[in-house]
């Protein structure tokens, strides 16, 4: 007999997630008879099949085999550098000297950021939305910077490309993440 503790836990979680045992069979190419033996306790998955079930409903494995939440979870909210994006600005466009146009053109990428920041914080801007806000604007960054647009001089220069970076790194690693895990997952 297997474990009773594992079959109730599955079932308490493919509840929670509003699922149907067909629909979990479906999903992962299984019989439906095959998760109900599970949620009763009459067999246990193979590893693999633990893994992919942690994997499908975003719990850890430790989770599923002994119900004790663990505090490393992803929180649905992005990865982010705009805190220090938007400090960095500050930063340069109070230090450096720069002509009227180039303190303008601070200003509003400073407000830009600014925008991002409170929306990232209130959550009312969508992740997809803040990491293409994010990217575009680390690409104009980069353009000014190389462009040298309005004759900034290279203390401005530095401060823009090192804002790039930050907005465009957290966006890069989530693409790289994403692609691994659609790597491993087939």
């Amino acid at each position: 007999m297997a474990d009773q503790n594992f079959g109730q836990r599955l079932k308490q979680i493919r509840q929670e997630h509003g699922r149907t045992q067909q629909q979990v069979a479906t999903d992962l190419f299984v019989s439906r008879q095959t998760v109900s033996s599970w949620e009763t306790g009459r067999n246990l998955p193979d590893l693999h099949t633990v893994q992919r079930l942690a994997k499908y409903y975003n719990v850890s494995v430790d989770d599923l085999l002994d119900g004790t939440p663990r505090q490393f979870h992803q929180s649905g909210r992005p990865m982010t550098l705009l805190g220090p994006s938007v400090a960095v600005m500050v930063i340069g466009r109070l230090a450096f000297a720069a002509t009227s146009r180039m303190l303008i053109l601070s200003d509003i990428l400073l407000a830009i950021l600014i925008v991002m920041l409170i929306g990232w914080w209130w959550r009312v801007i969508p992740v997809q939305g803040l990491r293409m806000m994010a990217g575009v604007t680390g690409v104009f960054c980069i353009g000014a910077a190389w462009m040298n647009l309005f004759a900034m001089d290279f203390g401005l220069q530095l401060v823009y490309l090192v804002t790039a970076a930050l907005l465009i790194l957290p966006v890069a690693g989530d693409a790289i993440f994403a692609l691994r895990q659609h790597l491993t997952t087939k």
